[in-house]
Formats: C-alpha cells, sequence, structure tokens
C-alpha cells in the first residue's frame, strides 16, 4: 500500500493542491518595466504580488491598484519598478477533487469619514435594557455604524464587545443590535457606558469559510487582536491607526466548501426584524460589473416549533455603478409570512425599509464600489434563511 495523504491521493501528479512562487529583479520587467512575465503561472483566483516585501493591491489605477493580471503568466504594473526592486508572485492553485479549496477576496480602500473612526473614545453614555438603547449626547451615529463597548456600570447591564446601530432615535440616542443584528438580551440599565466607533465590514460568506486573513496596507493583522470575525464582519480594533488610502484586504478561504462562479450559495444566515443581511456582491466575483443570475431564496421563521415560511425565486441582473440598471423579478412566491415577497430594485440606495412592513424583501443596488443583493426582514420576528445564486453570467 502506498502512502497515505489527507488528499486521499498518492503524489504530487494526483494531489496538484500547491503553492507556486517565483522571485525577480525589477530588471526582469519589458515594456519600460511595466511588465513581468513570471517563470511560475499563476492563478488568477489567488494570486499575490509583493514589491519589496510589501503586498501590492491588484486593479487598475483608477481603481487604486498596482497592478493588473492577464491569463496565467502575465502581471503589468501600472506604474514602472526600478530594476533593482524584488518581486516575488505567490499563487495557490487550488485543483484537489477531494478537498477543493476557494478564496474570496474583498478589498476595501479607507476612506476620509472611515479615518476619524479610531480617533477618540466616548465617555459618559447610558443604556436602557427595556429598548436597547445607548444614550449620548450628540453621538453622530448613523444606522450601520458599528461601536466597541469598553466599559460600563450598572448590574447585568451591556457588556464590552461590538454593537450595531440598528435605528437612530434621535440626536442623542439610538437602539443597538448585537454585531450580527440579533436583539440583544441585557435586563440592567447602564451608566458610565464607554465607547468607540470602529471600522466595520460586511464580507459576505464568512461562516462558509474556514479560514480567514486580514491585511492592512500589505501587513497581515492578527486575529482576536488587530480584529474580530462575526457571522457577516470583519471589524478592526479601535488601537490600529487606519489613515486615509490605507488598503484593507480581506482573504478568506476553506477546504470543505467549494465556491465557484456559477454558483453561490449560503444557508443558516439569521436575520433579526427590521434588519436586513447581504447575501452577494460584484465582489464575490472576478472583475464583475455585469451580472445575470437566477437567485432562489427560502426563509423561516427562527423557532423550530413556529410554521411561518416563505420561498420564492428571482432573477436578478446587477450592474455596477448604475442603480437604474439593476433589476429584480420575481419569478415564484409563496408562503405565510406577510403577504408576498418584495423584490425591491429603486433607483438608488434601499435597505429593509423599502420592504412592506410584514414582509420579507430582496433588494438590489448599486454603488460606484459594486452591486450588492441583500435580504430584508421586516416580518415582525427573526428568521433564518438561505440562498442559492446560479448560472451567474460572470
Amino acid at each position: 500500500m502506498g502512502i497515505k495523504y489527507i488528499s486521499g491521493f498518492r503524489g504530487l501528479d494526483h494531489a496538484k493542491q500547491h503553492l507556486l512562487r517565483s522571485t525577480h529583479l525589477g530588471s526582469a520587467c519589458t515594456s519600460g518595466y511595466t511588465v513581468l512575465n513570471p517563470s511560475e503561472a499563476f492563478d488568477q483566483q489567488a494570486c499575490f504580488v509583493y514589491l519589496n516585501g510589501a503586498m501590492l493591491r491588484e486593479g487598475t489605477s483608477g481603481n487604486g491598484g498596482d497592478y493588473v493580471l492577464s491569463g496565467t503568466n502575465t502581471i503589468t504594473f501600472n506604474t514602472a519598478v526600478a530594476t533593482t526592486d524584488i518581486i516575488e508572485v505567490v499563487s495557490y492553485a487550488f485543483q484537489n477533487p477531494t478537498l477543493p479549496a476557494a478564496m474570496t477576496e474583498v478589498d476595501h480602500t479607507v476612506t476620509s469619514a472611515n479615518a476619524s473612526y479610531h480617533a477618540t473614545a466616548v465617555t459618559g453614555g447610558t443604556y436602557t435594557a427595556s429598548s436597547d438603547t445607548l444614550g449620548k449626547s450628540s453621538h453622530g451615529l448613523v444606522v450601520d455604524d458599528v461601536i466597541s463597548v469598553t466599559s460600563q456600570s450598572g448590574a447585568g447591564t451591556i457588556t464590552d464587545g461590538r454593537y450595531k446601530v440598528l435605528t437612530v432615535t434621535d440626536s442623542n440616542n439610538v437602539v443597538l443590535t448585537d454585531i450580527d443584528g440579533n436583539a440583544l438580551t441585557f435586563s440592567g440599565n447602564g451608566t458610565s457606558i464607554e465607547y468607540t466607533k470602529v471600522f466595520s465590514k460586511v464580507v459576505p460568506l464568512l461562516t462558509q469559510i474556514n479560514h480567514i486573513m486580514l491585511f492592512l496596507n500589505g501587513m497581515m493583522l492578527v486575529k482576536d487582536t488587530d480584529y474580530y470575525v462575526d457571522q457577516q464582519s470583519i471589524t478592526i480594533d479601535s488601537t490600529v491607526n487606519i489613515l486615509e488610502n490605507h488598503v484593507i484586504a480581506v482573504r478568506h478561504f476553506g477546504s470543505f466548501a467549494t465556491q465557484v462562479e456559477n454558483e453561490i450559495h449560503r444557508n443558516g444566515i439569521t436575520i433579526a426584524d427590521d434588519t436586513h443581511n447581504l447575501l452577494l456582491s460584484s465582489s464575490d466575483l472576478t472583475n464583475n460589473t455585469t451580472a445575470v443570475f437566477n437567485l432562489y431564496v427560502n426563509v423561516r421563521h427562527a423557532t423550530a416549533t413556529n410554521d411561518a415560511y416563505q420561498a420564492a425565486t428571482f432573477i436578478v441582473r446587477a450592474e455596477k455603478a448604475v442603480p437604474a440598471d439593476c433589476y429584480l423579478h420575481t419569478i415564484a412566491d409563496g408562503g405565510n409570512i406577510g403577504t408576498e415577497f418584495d423584490a425591491v430594485d429603486e433607483n438608488g440606495y434601499s435597505t429593509h425599509a423599502n420592504v412592506t412592513d410584514g414582509n420579507m424583501g430582496i433588494g438590489v443596488t448599486a454603488d460606484a464600489n459594486g452591486w450588492y443583493v441583500y435580504l430584508a426582514n421586516r416580518s415582525n420576528h427573526s428568521v433564518v434563511a438561505g440562498f442559492k445564486a446560479i448560472a451567474i453570467t460572470n
């Protein structure tokens, strides 16, 4: 009997999940020191390019990128590199049929507003347990902002941790949920609440993926110290200094969940009432600006003993940067949550508030960074959902 491998195959000729790496000097580039043909072919799905040890960002210069990949053997830098610069190309080829692996890449360029998040800790807040309300004069928070509570007084009151703004009651009060959008369960009121507004990025499919890496300008951060991973969010600790135009790169992958570009799916998505969760976006696909696909969505009441459910099929056309060119059409709809499954394709940004109260809803929207499809819950209770997007014209 031959040697047993975790992959179930014998030898490198069968277990082809491997690392490709090549190192070059800038003098190896052609066309004015901008075009490099690495000695090892790369896989565009999981390719990292380093210049003098710093990880570069893929994309055109207009989108803040440093280089563009072509095929499996051409890297074109947006600006010329020096002849003595050291270029390293690392690629992971995921081809093992027994333990397939998929990597999802999400990048974010820090805005001036993002850069101000970690500036100052807020003191003197209050917490009202009966309404999950944080009170602070002139708080300046908006819906979906994330705060990190670091100190408090009171028995059974809000604890240290990350919380998301559900609604803004007025300039002095906001209603909070946990970071995943679930209602809070604290029983005691609190005083002397201290918190910091922190940067948090919603990243689809986090709970489907086994391993997550976060880079800030090419430097890998430390999980549970520099950043935290929740159901659909990556949150950076307030001690990490983020500045305008810094690049935050999320790379997550796994050995037991395969994500291919003609089918994306996920199960067990929990959504609290009057909130919405992102299902998928253009960043889930490679260099995608336009896509058409079928979308299947199933929803049930979060309590197993309640028979409320809804199921629907949609046709989606999504267009980056042009909300008016995003279309959502219902093909089939059934169930007893509300009167129907709402389809929202507003000519602009839309949220759960655009869905009829009492119903579930699917929305599609876009901005300059990409297109987004979200699931909104206005059913008056928490739900659990699953979806599948197929036949994606990527």
